[in-house]
């Protein structure tokens, strides 16, 4: 089976795929196979993200608590498996634009490796696993993750589409995640935190297509839809604003909104770890189209991370 050489990538050559003959050995190695690109097609590297939802545990002053520490970890593992889910949801929509992008037409999806229906079925059991294990920790639980699937399903279908609504949408399921971090552990999240999560997810979203729209393209071979109303001008000034309005208000918060205002010693880290993400977008925007992997493969930013969570965690237990 001849392959579609206009799809490949420098230096990463497509997998070729043919098809063995019925009850060979290739076959049954293609099924086993199927796992493992539907697991691809979930992007575990991003559910870091989800990570957020244990922001809760650690503001709330519940670390060393083990029923917290389990509600909060079952809540991170249903947003991993709702987030895989509507990964799979999104490639399934988007295979047709992967293939001519550089950057994805590699994905198992795009390059016809997997078909869309079992994409669509393991999609459909890990958005119901995630709901399931939501389940196991409380109603409101449910709720959120439900939510969350809700909304990635507008995000893939049309809101990704349309310009600003889809940071907006970016933004809400990062809230999403920090509200079902305290809703699983029964506490309410300080609304400086919820507003904080959001407008570091505007930042990230704005760094995403900043990165996206600096990327080259072949010749002939369209932007997606919503890039061509960006500008990068545009971009550079939100992430800016994005960038300001983050700190002042992390700042507003270990001031005024939290427990103590020991909790002024971990702005620093918060202040160095976005500043250097900044200055790699200046330096060069092609490279923050996919923010998470900026973020894992610096490890300034990574130190500052850590740091940041283990201050902020000795100082809630301090006053706790």
């Amino acid at each position: 089976m001849a392959i579609d050489r206009s799809l490949e990538i420098p230096g990463q050559p497509l997998e070729r795929i043919a098809e063995p003959p019925a009850g060979s050995a290739g076959v049954r190695g293609r099924r086993l196979g199927t796992p493992r690109l539907v697991v691809a097609c979930m992007r575990p590297g991003q559910w870091i993200k989800n990570a957020v939802v244990l922001a809760g545990v650690i503001f709330a002053g519940k670390v060393l608590d083990p029923a917290s520490l389990a509600a909060a970890a079952a809540v991170t593992v249903a947003f991993c498996l709702a987030s895989g889910a509507s990964y799979l949801l999104n490639d399934v929509r988007d295979a047709e634009v992967d293939r001519h992008d550089p950057r994805t037409a590699g994905r198992p999806i795009a390059r016809g490796a997997l078909s869309p229906r079992p994409a669509l079925v393991c999609g459909g059991v890990a958005a119901a696993a995630s709901l399931l294990i939501a389940g196991l920790v409380g109603d409101g639980s449910v709720a959120i993750v439900a939510a969350y699937l809700a909304l990635q399903i507008a995000y893939s279908y049309g809101l990704k589409r349309i310009i600003v609504i889809d940071l907006v949408a970016i933004a809400l399921g990062f809230v999403l995640r920090a509200a079902g971090g305290g809703v699983a552990i029964d506490v309410r999240v300080s609304p400086w935190l919820l507003i904080a999560t959001a407008s570091l997810a505007l930042f990230l979203g704005c760094s995403k297509r900043r990165g996206e729209l600096a990327r080259p393209l072949r010749p002939g071979v369209p932007a997606r839809p919503v890039l061509a109303r960006y500008s990068p001008v545009q971009l550079d000034r939100a992430i800016l604003a994005s960038t300001a309005a983050t700190l002042a208000i992390y700042v507003g918060y270990a001031a005024y909104g939290a427990p103590t205002r020991w909790m002024l010693i971990t702005v620093p880290f918060v202040v160095y770890g976005m500043l250097r993400v900044v200055t790699a977008i200046r330096s060069d925007p092609a490279q923050t189209a996919d923010p998470t992997l900026l973020i894992l493969r610096d490890r300034h930013v990574l130190a500052s991370v850590a740091l940041w969570a283990a201050c902020a965690t000795v100082v809630i237990l301090g006053t706790a």
